[in-house]
């Protein structure tokens, strides 16, 4: 047995040996430090990342907002100016300083014109000169697109006026000519909304002619004031409009201070301003400070946000952002830096493991063996590549800019039952024919013209078998970066074509499943769902909806009552009639199903049809009180059949309806409910298809 025993100076000796336990320490001491070191970098790293976005963001709100405030001003600047046309005249300003120095009543001097009225003295000769004076003014207005104007004294007294009679005016306009008056410069009122659009008034000061010609404006003060009104609502909707410089989820908006609150300026909406619901702090300059707070247009959503106080008028231009939006370039940067500081932790323990490895006596020559088996698994799994790569069963071609073939490779003369020699100086017409060989070209001129990869899914008959090809183009370019011809790749997706088909199905039938267990909530929503899926549908095909249309109203009527699992059970479960209470709370299931959907990747169509499902035509329904337009045609016919397949089906309090009845009722609620809909399902309840669903329900 002594001669099978292996000498101790043949064993390789551990590199251990004494003291392994403290190497040990030291190895854990080293993973520890630099775990720590990473950890702590990275999270400075992802500070500073996210205050370098922040002040980003606020640099380019401050740049926007700066630009545009601007923009605005300029444009109130210029309104202001249009007046210079008829105040700079010596003959108005003239007028206007004898006006000033008339002591009768100006009501008086102004109804000498329009009455039978005499006025003596110097009156007289005011009045002779009035017309003269308003027809200028009148022509002025026309002239510059001013809606009307009119001549105010120094007291604020309007005494011409375009439109032939002076009405009175508000404080707020007063105050604002008092205002041009004592100030010498433009005063702007705030926005106010008429049947025309919005309007504004800007009032300017007219001053007395210089004694020698010419005018002094900076000596003299002003004898009187212009008040310009103008429809503004193009102009302010054209200054609103989207920067090239906004990136996704930004929002430019004009607010102006009303009374004691703050209202956003729309005059693209009927009503032409948006309430702005919380409260607005400024700065000592008047400005909106960079930070996070409520949309104005939404406040339960929100938003990084900058408001720049507007010189003249009480606006405001706020400069918002979405805050995830704000917040995804910080959002994938602190992912990427924990996922390297994750790697680099991985790091450190490889390379502690690997220190442990060499500590524990690993020899240098067991490496270098793992080392030559890796090297030959390396080798077999080359030679195992090239031989996929010489079998594969993608048809690859290289076609010129003729469209004819250059190369093609095995699996493709294959398929085309032609050596590859024979195929070379055809084209796609000679070997699939025209009409395949036409829906194939399609884009072969934008992938030439444009440089850039397309794909298109078409079916190709080989051998007398309908197969379905993902074909890919890309251009194939030479040195000089010219295209040369199209490299195509035909790839079979025959079987997954199929298999999406099934999966669709499944996905149908998954739908149908959730909306049966939604329906085990509420002992009255049994087969509602599936009835309304079923009803809804054949209602669509009836309108000459599109395929897409009919897809996605059958799923939004599969999850139409999801929102209902969080409905208290006993409002779902109560016999009698609800009180307005907990009807509100049913309400809510609409709210709770777009909480639901709205993070899933699901239609935008589906999501908007279940959110709407429950308006009404007249706005009486719930939850945006919506009307007409506003309502997409998926929700206004699962609104007629939710009501439709509700009716004919038996409650507590209740017996249920039969289908004719319900229709008349539908009918007669034409306010409500569109009559289209309303007409496409009384032809549907007399097709086989319909009775049988209705049959099923019964």
């Amino acid at each position: 047995m002594a001669e099978n025993i292996t000498p101790t100076a043949a064993i390789p000796k551990s590199i251990g040996g004494a003291g392994q336990g403290v190497k040990i320490g030291v190895v854990l001491a080293f993973v520890l430090v630099i775990s720590a070191g990473i950890v702590l970098l990275a999270s400075r790293a992802v500070r500073d990342k996210e205050a370098g976005v922040l002040e980003n963001q606020q640099k380019r709100f401050q740049l926007l907002t700066q630009g545009r405030t601007e923009v605005i001003a300029s444009w109130l600047e210029n309104l202001s100016h249009q007046g210079d046309r008829l105040i700079k005249s010596d003959l108005f300003r003239l007028y206007a300083s004898e006006v000033d120095t008339y002591a009768g009543d100006l009501s008086n001097l102004f109804g000498a014109i329009h009455s039978d009225q005499a006025v003596e003295g110097d009156g007289m000769i005011l009045a002779d000169q009035l017309p003269l004076m308003e027809n200028m003014l009148r022509e002025f207005s026309t002239y510059a697109g001013f809606l009307n104007a009119r001549i105010l004294s120094r007291k604020g007294e309007a005494y011409i006026a375009t439109d032939g009679h002076l009405p009175p005016m508000n404080e707020e306009q007063i105050a604002l000519a008092l205002a041009a008056i004592k100030e010498n410069g433009p005063q702007y009122s705030t926005l106010r909304k008429t049947a025309q659009g919005l309007e504004m008034d800007v009032f300017v000061p007219v001053y007395p002619p210089d004694p020698v010609g010419g005018t002094d404006e900076t000596t003299q003060g002003a004898v009187g004031a212009l008040m310009m009104t103008r429809q503004v609502s193009g102009e302010i909707t054209e200054l609103l409009s989207n920067s090239p410089l906004a990136v996704k989820g930004e929002k430019t908006r004009l607010m102006q201070k009303t009374g004691p609150g703050y209202r956003e300026i729309t005059p693209w909406t009927l009503e032409g301003f948006v309430d702005v619901n919380f409260p607005i702090k400024v700065d000592e300059q008047g400005h909106i400070p960079f930070g996070i707070r409520p949309s104005i247009e939404d406040d339960d959503a929100q938003v990084f946000s900058l408001g720049v106080r507007i010189p003249g008028p009480a606006w405001w231009l706020v400069q918002e952002i979405n805050y995830d939006d704000a917040m995804k370039p910080i959002v994938d940067f602190n992912r990427t830096v924990y996922i390297v500081a994750g790697l680099g932790i991985l790091t450190a323990l490889l390379i502690a493991g690997l220190a442990w490895w060499i500590l524990t006596g690993v020899q240098s020559q067991r490496i270098a063996e793992q080392f030559r088996a890796l090297a030959t698994k390396i080798e077999e799994q080359k030679a195992f590549i090239d031989s996929i790569n010489a079998n594969i069963d993608e048809f690859i071609v290289l076609k010129d800019t003729q469209g004819k073939f250059t190369y093609v490779n095995d699996a493709f003369a294959k398929a085309a039952g032609r050596p590859k020699e024979e195929l070379i100086g055809m084209d796609t017409a000679a070997v699939f024919g025209f009409d395949t060989a036409k829906r194939l070209e399609t884009i072969d001129e934008v992938v030439i013209r444009e440089n850039r990869k397309m794909t298109i899914n078409e079916p190709i008959f080989i051998r007398s078998q309908r197969h379905q090809f993902q074909v890919s183009k890309s251009p194939y370019c030479g040195v000089d970066n010219t295209c040369q011809g199209i490299v195509e790749v035909y790839r079979d997706v025959t079987e997954f074509v199929a298999a999406q088909e099934k999966n669709k199905r499944l996905i149908k039938n998954a739908m149908e499943a959730l909306g049966s267990t939604i329906e085990a909530a509420d002992p009255y929503l049994g087969g509602h769902t599936k009835l309304l899926a079923g009803l809804s549908v054949e209602v669509a095909k009836v309108m000459n909806l599109s395929e897409m249309d009919i897809a996605e109203i059958e799923t939004a009527a599969n999850l139409s009552q999801i929102g209902k699992m969080f409905v208290p059970n006993e409002i779902l479960t109560k016999p009698g009639r609800l009180t307005d209470e907990e009807m509100a709370t049913m309400e809510e299931h609409v709210e709770h199903a777009y909480r639901i959907l709205k993070d899933i990747d699901i239609a935008e169509g589906v999501l908007k049809a279940i959110y709407q499902m429950n308006e009404r035509l007249d706005g009486s329904g719930y939850p945006k009180k919506l009307k007409e337009d506003e309502i997409i045609m998926l929700a206004r016919i699962l609104s007629v059949l939710n009501v439709f397949c509700a009716m004919i089906r038996p409650r507590a309090y209740r017996g249920a309806k039969d289908p004719a009845q319900a229709l008349d009722i539908l009918s007669s609620e034409s306010s409500k409910f569109d009559s289209v809909v309303v007409k496409a399902l009384a032809e549907v309840i007399k097709t086989p298809a319909a009775e049988k669903l209705l049959g099923a329900k019964e």
